[in-house]
């Protein structure tokens, strides 16, 4: 179980940077075409059309900072873990390697075994559940986007009451 946790976080950060880029991708091309010299939102969009247009703008904007959240490494530095030394993360907090070399020396006793699995076990299988809650947020965010981006455009062109 431990080593698919391990998968599922790498598969998630996989899924997150994937949706990362596409959404980098469609930001790029709204906003080169903002840039263009023929597209304005007060010009082309009625005002029900630009309150929409702002609305998708900031759940775009909301989309790629919950992807990038998803994303973010997560860990503690802890010198005293409680369940004794049992990933990189405990291993940076010691400012000096004899300290580690200590820590380490109670960790590796075959009673701390099972619960350092179980840790770990624990810690990446909630990794994964944040990482996989913040893609879902970001492809609803996303989704959300798209719609209202699409329909400002199609239903409120300027001229439109």
């Amino acid at each position: 179980m431990l080593q698919e946790a391990r998968d599922d976080v790498q598969h998630a950060d996989q899924k997150a940077s994937l949706l990362l880029a596409a959404a980098g991708v469609g930001f790029g091309v709204i906003i080169s075409g903002q840039m263009s010299s023929d597209w304005r939102a007060d010009t082309v969009l009625s005002m029900p059309g630009q309150i929409l247009w702002g609305f998708g703008i900031a759940l775009a904007v909301a989309c790629v900072t919950a992807a990038a959240v998803a994303v973010w490494p997560r860990y503690r530095l802890e010198t005293m873990p409680r369940y004794g030394v049992t990933y990189w993360g405990h291993v940076a907090a010691f400012k000096d390697p004899y300290r580690l070399g200590t820590a380490l020396a109670k960790t590796d006793t075959d009673a701390r075994a099972r619960e350092r699995v179980l840790h770990q076990l624990w810690s990446l299988s909630r990794i994964v559940l944040r990482k996989y809650r913040w893609i879902r947020v970001s492809l609803l965010l996303g989704a959300g986007a798209g719609v209202a981006l699409s329909a400002a455009v199609v239903f409120f062109p300027a001229g439109t009451p």
